[in-house]
């Protein structure tokens, strides 16, 4: 995300520190696949993947008023982030078994609505085990893996899944910026490194090898 630092506030409407102006449209995402869901307070939330985009997805779930929302990775420190977000159960699939943990948390009902923000090749397989997303419940994939699936029409018809399609951020700017007025959003540890235009080496640098402490940059342009 580029955004030019030459004052320490980026105007859009009220004043939004620069810093935080950046990260509108990642949040302006998760409010949009959280619309795509039909998110509402009464709702048992699973979060596959709590990076950015899953940290993103948990904090706009609750905002809509989401009492239980649940949130899964392989990571003992993004766990405790997604905590420090608002998450009120985690699972770390790596060493619990997530459809175990899932049915204890929700009293054998499962989840109304998973999120899929780990996106890896199977993910979307992962969280449509029966026993996670309850009958009737709704499942929001996020990602673009184009390898196929081991998904069945019956997967979905004999339990009358939704499986709602999510891209982009369709006209979430606004409500996203009235949100981050209002400081309904925390905003820490989202974004981890800020990097001057003329620094971009370190970018790249970061992409080739990849720093767990390095979870979302900026990229500074300078005057």
């Amino acid at each position: 995300y580029f955004i030019a630092p030459e004052s320490e506030v980026y105007k859009i409407g009220k004043e939004i520190p620069w810093k935080d102006a950046a990260l509108v449209e990642p949040f302006a995402i998760g409010a949009h696949c959280t619309n795509r869901g039909r998110v509402v307070p009464e709702d048992t939330v699973l979060i596959l993947g709590t990076g950015t985009i899953g940290a993103i997805i948990l904090q706009n779930c609750k905002a809509k008023g989401c009492k239980t929302v649940i949130c899964c990775d392989v990571s003992d420190s993004s766990l405790e982030r997604a905590k420090r977000y608002g998450a009120d159960y985690v699972i770390n699939t790596k060493t619990e078994n997530l459809i175990n943990r899932v049915q204890e948390i929700t009293n054998g009902k499962g989840v109304t609505i998973a999120f899929d923000s780990a996106c890896f090749p199977g993910s979307l397989t992962l969280i449509m085990q029966p026993g996670i997303v309850c009958n009737a419940g709704r499942v929001v994939p996020m990602g673009f893996v184009t390898q196929p699936e081991a998904i069945t029409q019956a997967m979905i018809n004999q339990r009358e899944l939704d499986i709602i399609g999510s891209r982009m951020s369709c006209f979430q700017f606004e409500p996203t910026i009235k949100h981050m007025e209002d400081h309904k959003f925390n905003l820490d540890g989202i974004a981890t490194n800020f990097i001057k235009f003329s620094h971009i080496q370190e970018v790249f640098d970061h992409m080739d090898k990849p720093d767990p402490s390095v979870i979302k940059m900026v990229i500074l342009f300078e005057e």
